[in-house]
């Protein structure tokens, strides 16, 4: 269990128009990868837990089940990954006690386990005698990528504008820390993708 509080953020609202199908809803083990994301981030300890909804939010919905998360609705979802990732945070700034840090996750890796969100929650160094806190990411397909744990200093500028994680993690890699994690590469974008997973 992490020494430090950390939210986490569940982006889940894209309409996955590449794929042809909702991401959100394919199932692993008669599971959906919405409520999959969410119980694993629940599993490794972050608390709250806020899942951003856009897309068909009403017919998402209840595929989170029994889950003690938190919904967030972008009804601006549209306006891509940096719009749901800003309203996150918004909820994220809102809780009290304030968080020290948010997980920044999306349900299209079927690869991602609890063991792998413990790891970086391990790895993260909250701010401690004048150090600063970095941000530490999941590195796979030579580059860093969600999971990626962000320091609350950082919140204000993750509700700003309209990039994604991968667009942020490359504008602060200085302060970028991460560990390997090859399944990562594995995520699902194209019909194609779904041979790789099981039905």
């Amino acid at each position: 269990m992490a020494d430090f509080r950390c939210a986490a953020i569940v982006l889940a609202a894209g309409a996955s128009t590449r794929l042809g199908q909702a991401k959100q809803l394919i199932r692993i083990d008669g599971e959906s990868l919405l409520h999959r994301t969410a119980r694993l981030a629940l599993d490794a300890g972050c608390s709250p837990v806020f899942v951003v909804l856009g897309f068909d939010s009403a017919h998402m919905l209840p595929h989170l089940g029994e889950l003690a998360v938190e919904i967030v609705v972008n009804e601006n979802w549209r306006e891509g990954m940096g719009s749901s990732l800003g309203h996150g945070i918004e909820a994220v700034r809102k809780s009290r006690p304030l968080p020290d840090a948010a997980l920044v996750l999306v349900c299209d890796q079927p690869r991602l386990s609890s063991e792998h969100l413990r790891d970086l929650l391990a790895f993260y160094t909250p701010s401690q005698g004048g150090h600063e806190t970095g941000i530490t990411a999941s590195i796979y397909a030579h580059r860093a990528g969600v999971p990626a744990i962000f320091p609350a200093r950082l919140f204000s500028t993750l509700i700003q504008g309209d990039r994604g994680a991968r667009d942020l993690l490359r504008a602060h890699r200085a302060i970028v820390q991460g560990i390997p994690w090859p399944a990562g590469e594995l995520d699902l974008d194209r019909p194609e993708d779904l041979t790789t997973i099981e039905a």
